[in-house]
This record gives C-alpha cells, sequence and structure tokens, in this order.
C-alpha cells in the first residue's frame, strides 16, 4: 500500500468523523525512550485545541523522566518550575488511521513551550528536527532505514508480567536464523505486522526469524530522515499493541538474556542533495564512496565511541556488544563485511552505509541525530573517506571497541566537544543527565539475581 494513501488530509478527516467512523484522536509526541506519549481526544477536543486552539496541554514532566516514570531532577520539568505545561501541536503530515483500532485516528505532535511559539529544545523530534536543519543549511538531506529485531514469546503478558519475565515460553524451540518452516509456524502473528503497518504509514519490505530463540526481524522500507524515525517508534507501538491482543508478549531490549543473542537496529543511511540528487556514491570511474559521503563516514568511526551512549541508552545495551555475535562492537569500515560496526552495502543510489552499533531499545530521534551531528563533523574538518578492513575485525589489532558499559559510554560523552557544539549545552546536559539518572538507579538503588544468588548463602 502507498504511504501516501494511508494518511489523512482534513477534509477525509472529517468526513470519517461525520460518518462515525473516527470518534477518537491519540495526540503524541514520543518521549526520550522512544515511547509514544500522549492524550486520547474526542474529535470535538481535538478539533478545538489541536486545530483551532493552542494546542494540548501536557506536563514537561514526559520528558524528565525515568521508565518507571519517576520524576528526574531536570532544568525542563522539576519541582522549583512546578513541573511546568508545555503544548503538544499535532504535525497533521502525520495524521493517519490505525489498523487495528477501527475508530481511532493518531497524530504525531510536536513539542512546544507553554508561553511562546517555540519548539521544546530537549523534545527528541526537535532535537532530530535541528539536526536536520543543520545538514540543510549545507544543501544536504539524508535517508535513513531501521533494520529492528525483537524477542516473542508465548507467554501472555500478564502472566509474563507475574512471573518477572523468566522462563518464557518462546515462540520457537531452537535456532531457525532464516528457515521458512519457522517462518511459516509464525506468520499467523507476523503476517498481521507485515499487511497492517502499511495501512498505518509504516512500509514494510520484509520479515524472517532471527538467530535467538523467538527472535524476528523486520525491516522497513527507507526514506527521509524524520519521517524514517516517526516510523520506527509507531512500529513498536504497533507491534506492542499487536503482540498484546494475540496474548504474545513482545520486548525489544537489546539483550533479554545473556545466554542467547541480542537484538539489533541496524540503521542504514545515504546522502543527498537538498535537490533529491543521490552524494553518496562517486561519480568517478569504479564508484564507491564520494569524497563528501567518505568525510561523513569518517565522522561516524571517529565518534562512534563518544557518542556511543545515543545508540546504546540503557544499562542492558551493552550486555549486547559480544563480540562474536555481530553486535557492532569492532569500530572499522567494512565492504559488506558484518565483523565491522560499519559496513558499505548497495551501490549507485542505493549506495549506503549501515551502523550496527545500536540495540532494538533505540531511541531513533537521538540515533539519527548523533549520525547526522558526527557525520557533519567529518565534513567540516575534510576527513578522508576510511580505508576499507579487510578479514575479521573482531580480531583485527588497533581496531577500537565501543564501550563495553554505560558507565565507559557516560565518559566518553561528557567529553566529547563534538557533541556538545553539535546539540548546544542545554540538549546535551539534558541528554548527559537523563543517562546518569538511570545508571544511578542500577548501581545504587537495584538488587539483581546475579547478585542473590551470588552472595545469598556464599558470603
Amino acid at each position: 500500500m502507498n504511504d501516501e494513501s494511508t494518511r489523512l488530509d482534513l477534509d477525509q478527516f472529517e468526513k470519517l468523523a461525520a460518518a462515525g467512523e473516527i470518534n477518537t484522536v491519540v495526540c503524541a509526541t514520543p518521549d526520550p525512550y522512544g515511547r509514544l506519549v500522549g492524550k486520547r481526544l474526542t474529535v470535538p477536543a481535538f478539533r478545538s485545541l489541536g486545530l483551532s486552539g493552542a494546542g494540548i496541554n501536557a506536563s514537561s514532566f514526559i520528558f524528565a523522566v525515568d521508565l518507571e516514570m519517576n520524576p528526574l531532577d531536570l532544568p525542563v520539568s522539576n519541582a522549583a518550575n512546578g513541573w511546568a505545561d508545555i503544548r503538544l501541536i499535532p504535525d497533521l503530515t502525520t495524521l493517519r488511521r490505525v489498523p487495528w483500532e477501527p475508530n481511532v485516528a493518531l497524530v504525531i505532535c510536536d513539542a512546544y513551550e507553554s508561553h511562546s511559539d517555540t519548539m521544546l529544545s530537549v523534545a527528541p523530534r526537535t532535537i532530530l528536527r535541528r539536526q536536520i536543519e543543520r545538514a540543510r543549511q549545507q544543501g544536504l538531506t539524508f535517508k535513513f532505514a531501521s533494520e529492528l529485531e525483537f524477542f516473542l514469546s508465548a507467554t501472555p503478558p500478564r502472566q509474563a508480567w507475574e512471573l518477572g519475565y523468566q522462563d518464557l515460553k518462546m515462540l520457537s524451540d531452537y535456532r531457525s536464523d532464516y528457515q521458512m518452516i519457522q517462518s511459516s509456524r509464525d506468520d499467523w502473528f507476523i503476517e498481521r505486522i507485515r499487511n497492517q503497518m502499511p495501512g498505518f504509514g509504516v512500509s514494510i519490505e520484509s520479515s524472517k526469524p532471527e538467530w535467538g530463540l523467538g527472535q524476528q526481524e523486520v525491516t522497513l522500507d527507507y526514506c527521509d530522515t524524520l519521517e524514517m524515525a516517526d516510523r520506527h517508534v509507531l512500529f513498536k507501538y504497533g507491534v506492542k499493541q499487536l503482540a498484546h491482543a494475540a496474548d504474545l508478549t513482545v520486548t525489544f531490549m537489546a539483550k533479554p538474556k545473556i545466554d542467547d543473542v541480542g537484538s539489533s537496529c541496524h540503521l542504514h543511511v545515504s546522502m543527498w542533495s537538498t535537490d533529491g540528487e543521490p552524494l553518496s556514491w562517486s561519480t568517478e570511474p569504479g564508484g564507491g564512496m564520494s569524497a563528501t559521503f567518505g568525510s561523513f563516514v569518517a565522522g561516524q568511526l571517529t565518534h562512534a565511541t563518544d557518542i556511543a551512549l545515543l545508540f546504546a541508552p540503557t544499562v542492558n545495551s551493552y550486555k549486547r556488544f559480544q563480540p562474536d555475535q555481530f553486535a557492532g562492537t569492532a569500530i572499522a569500515l567494512g565492504n559488506d563485511n558484518r565483523s565491522c560496526a560499519f559496513r558499505l552495502v548497495g551501490g549507485g543510489p542505493s549506495f549506503r552505509v549501515e551502523n550496527r552499533i545500536p540495540g532494538g531499545d533505540v531511541n531513533p530521534y537521538y540515533a539519527y541525530s548523533a549520525t547526522i551531528a558526527a557525520g557533519l563533523a567529518g565534513i567540516e574538518h575534510e576527513l578522508p573517506a576510511p580505508g576499507i578492513f579487510d578479514g575479521n575485525a573482531w580480531n583485527g589489532q588497533d581496531v577500537p571497541i565501543v564501550p563495553t558499559s554505560m558507565h565507559e559510554a557516560l565518559r566518553l560523552f561528557a567529553e566529547c566537544k563534538m557533541a556538545r557544539t553539535a546539540f548546544g549545552d542545554e540538549v546535551f546536559d539534558h541528554l548527559l543527565a537523563s543517562s546518569q539518572s538511570e545508571l544511578v538507579a542500577f548501581d545504587s538503588h537495584t538488587v539483581t539475581d546475579w547478585e542473590k544468588c551470588r552472595y545469598y548463602e556464599r558470603v
């Protein structure tokens, strides 16, 4: 289904609302973890607030909480400013129907300051918009694609919660990467994703079983940067809803089990002019990276460890970084080489670089922003194109590796002048403080199962 046919203009929306086919509008914005947060409005409220009014009021708290929804003391929202309101303004280009909720429309909103027409600087969508604009001022645009993996369990969600997500029955019993037998067994559910997501404005390329037990990979079609980030978030939102309705439990955790493979989110990016001309592929004989794209890729490699925090946002993210499990641990550039963190694929207009560092838990607005910022720094400093690594990068001498703990990633990010310059002090400090609070919660406020098993009787 053509993506444009799934969107609603206001005339279409009003006709459906008048006919009683739409009675609810979800007005939502991505939060710091890439989750949709917001409100469900009646049609009259959407008209008066979202279309004719000043927007939908929400607390700035939604950008200053941890995953448990505990308030964090951040400049954007705290006790001193009363967790002040912000305004959610619908981006009407994103208005669409929700296929699995027949009477519901959904629109993604931008967050604005309460008493001005200024976008809230620390909102994920704003952060990405500003990096897109930085690139546009240099005559550049980008197309991205997210390649997401996730695990499915046959244990219903409420039961899985009561079990503490321990000993869940996974959807497959043995390794089935690419196996069509397992694919056909799973297709009673995966078919719903492939066929309903296009009706949600999320175009799907393919699906397949992955290596892990119950693991799936779904590849999204590439598109412009902000649109792709929105689709990424909508995809996860949709998969979670569809799984819940099917009594399946889904996780996009980077590493649900230490003795099984992790879930990646490979990011593909290509460079284009603002006039729509592809710029990644060289017009010189033999092709390969253009000079500008080579500098863009060099910037990504140069800063990969410094900005790893934006590709690996949770404590769990770093458990995925095992050298022999295709997790993008070796910071090298390969030509179709999966042992390298960065992999060149395609040719001509489809030529692109794949970043294999992010896991399924990544916030796409942060990850895409980091990719653009690092690439623009490479262009600004006219970095030469990186050399191509041949062989097994995991065993390569003098090949840097990604940080293997959130402690190290935080230290490197805190010292990254490139990121502070690209994002600005306010956003940079917000990202840093949010991640620091997540690490403190783990280090100081949690007793793990590992600790109990190791120390309970033996110390």
